[in-house]
Parts: structure tokens; sequence; C-alpha cells
């Protein structure tokens, strides 16, 4: 039985969604970047001529800049001559700025500027040219000939070819085109291919449009002066018709200018005088029923200017106040019955009779003021009457109908007559502010080679980015392990040892005659140290485990080669050790020990054959081993039997060390039935092949028996790439080797 204290478990790390996440490693960024140097390289010099080449196809840039006036504030002219561009624009502000901002990039400028210029013969503006251009200077001449017999390189020959010639022009010629405000003056810029073009496209642009706006003032206010026109005339012929049916009626009523001006005098003043007649009796008919409602509901008095006016009611108030006074104390001192008492209010009700007395005088005076305003008021309306009789009623008021409608027409003559005398006068003056102040200049220089010399730099860095990115990519999805770093952050497990991967030659023996043979004849040998190496830190794991069991999670990651050098570097550590083939499938130590065929491990289990039947030694290594023997059903049964436990317990008695070579982990279940018979699990991992789910489900299968997992061995490791993953430098003395 087994006589070991079990190690202690490793805390088993199923994934690192949970985990905390890992600092950014510098050091590994940079290795990474180092790994890929010639991929990075590649990219960087394929993106460097590939931008080298674009920008020698992009043709050079010119811009020409023109500076437009559209209104000076310090021009000391006339205000109708100091006028914005814009027809109806008097006071020039941000809008109006804006709008003529907008107008410079419209499609008509545009289009007035291609058909001057006749754009739309010219290669740069029209796209299908461009093609051609583009061909010629790759040098394809037989497709520029076909582009031409096709008719793609031809400008339209009919009227809607043309139009549409010109519209694409328009269009291009709007996309070169910049426009921005600073104050007053509006900049206007255009992009060509040549700087004369430039030139010639910022002028004409800057021309164009003072011309057009021009012609649009001019035909605003001709359209306004028409209509002026036709309103000043309408109006005069209605003045003289109107004057021309006054002076009929005059003639046929008998009635003189002068008698209806009188009259028309006079009934004006008469109506003045009854409206103020009409008041004055409305406001002194509302204060004497004003006054008679205060006194009958005795009320306050001050409100009634009249009553308060009196001196003699307002003394006879006041000894009225005085009496009650008096009385009221008396009242309170002698009592009512005291002769004292009883002839002051006899008093008191004298006053009051002389009050009332007053105001009774004072209402009287209102009442005949009152009529003596009505009968002024029924005097006029009878004045009115008197001098209206004299005139014929109906032939008055039609001769003020038509004078206040002559009257009327005539102020619309004159208001109109004076805004068309002004149209006019605008009509006939030209705009002194909207000029031009600086003219298109010929560029020198190209503003295209100041943009090539940025954006070559420019390239290789995007390419130096997607070459980083590309190789960090890479590094991201490459599906195995490469570095104990990443094993132990991704699984938690530590790593027992790196066994070098062997190139191996075409010779007579075998592959692992070779390996078993490098372990046994050159003990300084990179795959012996190696070898010694996982079989050392293996022991230090645990104290010395005598039972080893040496797994993988897939078929072909090399777990018989390193189970069969774990045996042979035991022997020449000078222990005994034993070999199992317990992988009873394919049996891949039994063939490579050339055993296969065989009495073996399922003989001993199904109890045909004897331990010592079995038991054959190798005579390169000197390794016991016991081969798998003949094919059996479910083998899993017979691996987890008590005849295999009680192998195990007699081989730990008899040997020093046992290596058990077993199945993978993934495709079947033999290897786990195997771990709990031993003391350490071996995981091998192919190096920089396996892939990383494939790890993870294989400890998710021994998660049982988790604490018996020792660590990970990578297996056919190539040296040569290590120093780009942080492995710098050796200390072997023979040549390099591995499996």
């Amino acid at each position: 039985m087994q006589s070991q204290v079990p190690a202690q478990p490793i805390e088993y790390i199923e994934d690192m969604a949970g985990a905390q996440a890992a600092s950014v490693d510098l050091l590994a960024i940079a290795t990474a970047a180092l790994r890929r140097w010639k991929l990075i390289t590649t990219i960087t010099l394929c993106g460097l001529i590939a931008t080298y080449g674009v920008l020698k196809l992009m043709p050079s840039l010119y811009k020409s800049t023109v500076e437009i006036l559209v209104y000076d504030p310090q021009q000391q002219i006339d205000a109708a001559i100091q006028k914005p561009v814009s027809p109806f624009v008097d006071a020039l502000g941000d809008e109006a700025m804006n709008t003529e901002i907008s107008i410079l990039k419209s499609k008509s400028v545009a289009l007035r500027v291609a058909t001057e210029l006749h754009l739309d013969k010219d290669p740069e503006f029209q796209p299908r040219d461009q093609l051609v251009a583009l061909v010629k200077r790759l040098g394809i001449r037989w497709l520029a000939r076909g582009s031409r017999d096709n008719g793609s390189g031809t400008v339209g020959s009919t009227a809607q070819e043309k139009a549409e010639a010109l519209d694409r022009a328009a269009d291009m010629l709007l996309d070169r085109l910049q426009v921005w405000q600073d104050s007053y003056i509006i900049y206007v810029s255009v992009t060509s291919q040549s700087p004369i073009k430039a030139q010639r496209l910022a002028a004409t642009i800057a021309t164009d449009y003072l011309a057009s706006q021009r012609e649009a003032r001019q035909e605003a206010l001709q359209r306004v002066a028409i209509w002026l026109k036709g309103r000043v005339d309408n109006l005069q012929s209605r003045v003289l018709e109107t004057d021309s049916e006054i002076e009929k009626l005059k003639a046929e009523s008998d009635v003189s200018e002068n008698d209806f001006n009188n009259v028309r005098e006079q009934i004006g003043g008469l109506y003045t005088q009854l409206m103020r007649a009409h008041e004055d009796v409305d406001e002194k008919r509302a204060r004497l029923e004003q006054a008679r409602h205060v006194i009958e509901t005795k009320g306050d008095i001050q409100s009634i200017p009249e009553l308060t006016a009196s001196t003699t009611l307002t003394q006879l108030r006041q000894e009225q106040t005085e009496l009650s006074s008096r009385v009221t104390d008396l009242q309170t001192r002698l009592g009512p019955r005291h002769l004292q008492v009883i002839a002051l209010r006899t008093e008191l009700a004298s006053v009051n009779n002389q009050i009332t007395a007053e105001t009774e005088h004072i209402l009287g005076d209102m009442k005949n003021a009152y009529d003596i305003a009505v009968r002024q008021q029924q005097s006029l309306e009878a004045n009115l009457e008197n001098l209206t009789s004299h005139v014929n009623s109906e032939t008055y008021t039609k001769l003020q109908q038509l004078r206040r409608v002559a009257d009327a027409d005539q102020r619309l003559y004159e208001s109109y007559l004076s805004q068309y005398n002004d149209v006019s006068e605008r009509r006939t003056l030209q705009d002194a502010s909207s000029r031009v102040i600086s003219p298109a200049a010929l560029p020198r220089s190209s503003i295209s080679s100041r943009r090539k010399l940025l954006l070559f730099p420019l390239g290789g860095v995007l390419a130096l980015g997607g070459g980083f990115m590309l190789a960090f990519l890479l590094e991201y999805l490459r599906p195995g392990i490469k570095t104990g770093a990443e094993i132990e952050q991704s699984f938690g497990r530590p790593v027992m040892g790196m066994i070098p991967l062997v190139r191996h030659r075409k010779t007579r023996s075998t592959p692992y005659d070779r390996l078993l043979g490098e372990v046994v004849n050159e003990p300084f040998s990179r795959l012996t140290e190696a070898v010694h190496a996982v079989r050392i830190s293996l022991e230090l794991s645990n104290a010395n485990p005598k039972v080893v069991l040496v797994t993988s999670a897939l078929p072909a990651e090399g777990k018989s080669t390193v189970a069969m050098l774990l045996a042979a570097s035991s022997v020449s550590s000078g222990k005994r050790t034993i070999l199992l083939d317990c992988d009873l499938r394919q049996q891949s130590t039994s063939e490579a020990l050339r055993n296969k065929r065989q009495p073996g491990l399922s003989d001993l289990l199904l109890g045909t054959a004897k331990l010592t039947d079995v038991i054959t030694k190798d005579a390169v290594t000197k390794t016991y081993v016991i081969p798998a023997g003949s094919m059996v059903p479910n083998a899993a049964d017979w691996l987890k039997s008590q005849r295999m436990r009680d192998l195990i317990s007699a081989l730990r008695s008899e040997f020093d060390y046992v290596v058990m070579d077993t199945s993978p982990l993934l495709p079947v279940v033999d290897a786990l039935v195997l771990t709990t018979v031993a003391d350490k699990v071996l995981v091998i991992v192919e190096w920089s092949h396996t892939p990383r789910g494939s790890i993870s489900e294989a400890f998710k299968v021994l998660r049982p028996e988790a604490h018996r997992v020792a660590g990970i061995v990578l297996n056919k490791v190539d040296v040569d790439q290590l120093p780009g993953y942080g492995y710098y430098g050796s200390y072997h003395y023979a040549s390099s080797a591995g499996t």
C-alpha cells in the first residue's frame, strides 16, 4: 500500500473569468512584437510602398484664393449707393453673410462658371476622363484607347450629354470650392491640378457671383419698378376720375367749392360743439344723480365736489359735529332728560335743518346747470339741422364720400410715386460697396506636396500599427501554449519541465531507440538534462513519489515517449524502475519496445498470466517493462479492478519507481480510473499545438483527483524559438536534442 503522505491539493482554476485581471506585462508585449518582427517589418514596408505608389498616382493640386468685400462701412457715399449685394437686404448681419456664402456655393453659380470656362470638355472635371487619365498614367495605352472607343472619355455630342457633362463639372467644382467669412469679407478658394486653371476658376467664380447678384438685383428692382409703375398709373387715373365726379356733382347741385367748403367747415364745427355738449350733459347728469343718491342714502358727501365746495355747508357740518360730540358727552354725564342735553338737542336739530336746506339749494343749482346744458345741446342740434336742411342730404353725403376716396387715393398715389422714384434711382446706380479687393493670385507651389509629406509617414505609421495589430492578433489566436507563465496564469498548475524537440535523421534504428539511447549514452545532452529535470521536479513535489501516471489531453502529444524517457532517467539514477503500458487500446509503449504481441497487463488482469511471465527488461535502458498485452473489451473496468490495485501494491514493494503510460484523458476514461492508485499525475502538453480548451477540459476530467496532479510537462519544445518567449541562453554540454 502507499505509505507516503499525499501532498496538499493545488487549487484548480477552471477559467479566468472570475479571477483578478492580470496586469499588463509590457515585457511580454515587447517580446511578442519581437517574435513577429519579420511580419511587422514586411507589412510596414508593403504599407510604405503602397502609400508611395498612391501618392505618385495622386495629381498635384494648386489653390488660388480671391477676396470679395461685400459691404464697406467706412465708405462715405450716398446710402442709396451703399447697399449690400442681395436685392432686398438693407442691413448686413451674420444671416445676410451666410446667405451670400450659400449663394457662392450654389449650383447655379457653379453651372455658370462651368459653362463659361467650358469645363464640360475639361478632363479634370469629367470623372470618366479621369479614369482614362489614370489608365494613361499606369501606362496601359490599349485600355485607354478602348475606353475612348467605348465613349467613356468623350464629352457629350448632344445637348443632353453636354448638360450632363456640365452638371458633373459643376458638382466637382463645388467639391473643390471653399468659402469662408471674415467680417464683411468673403474668401473664395478653388483647387485644381493646374495653377493657371485654379487662378481662372477663382477669378471667374468671384466675377460671376458679383455679376449674377447685380443681375438679380437689377431684375428684382425691375420687377418692383414695373409693379410700382402700374400702381402709380392706376391711382393717378382713380384720383382724376374721382375729382371729375366731384366737379360734376357740384355742378348738378349748383354748389360752389367755397360754399361746399364753408358748409362742410360749419357742419364740422357744429359736430364738434355738439359732441362736447353731449359730453357736458352726460357729465352733469351723472354728477346730479350721484349727489341725489348720496343725500338719499346719507352717504359721504366728500365724494361730491359741489357739496364740499360750499363754505356754509362746511361750517354747518363742523358745528353739527361739535354739537353731536357735546350731546353725547352730556348724556353720558347728566342723562338724556337733563335741561342742558335737551337744549343742545334742539340746537343740533336746527343745525341739521340748515344743512338740509343748504344741500337742497346746492342740488337746485346743479339741476339748473344740467338744464342749461340740455338746452344748449338742443340749440346746437337745431342749428345743425337748419344748416343741413339748406343742402340736399344725398348730394352732400355723396360729395363727402367722393372727397374721402379722393384724399385716400391721393395719399396712396404720393406714397407709391415716392417708392417708384427711389427704385428708379437705385436702378441707375452701380453697387459701389461689393467688389473684389484681392484678385486671385497664381499659386506658386502645390498644396498636395505638403500633404504628401504628411501622408507618407502617416501611411508608414498606419502600416506599422497594422503590423503590430496583426502580430498581436496572431499571438492571441495561436492555438497552443508556449510559456510556463501562460500555463500558470490560465490553469493554476506549475510547469515541471520542458522536453526539447528532436529533428530525426533517417537511420536504420527507430526514433525511440535513438532517444532512449541518448538518455543512456549522452548524460550531458539537452534531452537528457531536460528529462532529469522533470524527474527531479516531480520528486521534489511530493517526497519521492513511487507511482507516477503519465497522460495527456489528446493523442499524439508524446506522452508514451515521455513515460519511457522518465523511466530511463530513473534507471540512470540507480533506481529499480518498471514501466507499465496501461494504454490497452493503442499500446504505443509496447510497440516502441517491440513487446506488442507478448502477454502483458491485460493478461494479468484476466488471470491468464502471472507477473513473472509478463515482465521483460529493455536491453537499452535496463528498464523493466510490463507490456499492454492482448486486446480486451471494457478496458476501463479491468483497470479499476481490485487486481489492478493489488498489482500496483505489489510493484510498490518490489520496485523503487513505477511509471504508468496511460491513454489520453479526453477520448476515453482509462487514465482517470488509474489516478486513484498513482502518487502523482503528469499531464503532457505538446508545445504550441495543444489547444487551450483541450487542456482545460482535461483538468476538468481530473477534478476528482486534482490533488494528485503534479503539473504539466511541455513536450516537443522548439528550442530555437524559445528566446522569443523569454528564455535566454542554455547551460548544456552536449548538442541539442528532443522528442
